[in-house]
């Protein structure tokens, strides 16, 4: 409700300036050349930006350095046994 009371309230205004700009009141000049200018840009944005794709599914995670190779080994690392001497 509140999204259309504010379209349609800035529509109102946008013609009342427009009215000021035809009565000869310069100075709203910037504002009648601005919002259509800018509806313009982000259109165009819009347009040009491609279709929007979903996100790909997520990878699992790789064993790396850090990581056991096997879940049994709980963390722990192996010792090398003494050697002679």
């Amino acid at each position: 409700m509140w999204i259309a009371t504010g379209i349609v309230c800035g529509i109102l205004l946008y013609g009342f300036i427009v009215l000021m700009a035809v009565a000869g009141f310069t100075a709203v000049a910037p504002l009648v050349v601005v919002p259509p200018v800018l509806l313009a840009l982000i259109g165009a944005n819009s347009l040009l930006g491609g279709p929007r794709r979903p996100s790909p599914p997520p990878r699992p995670i790789a064993d790396g350095p850090g990581r056991p190779s096997s879940p049994g080994t709980n963390g722990t690392v192996a010792e090398d046994p003494p050697g002679p001497g």
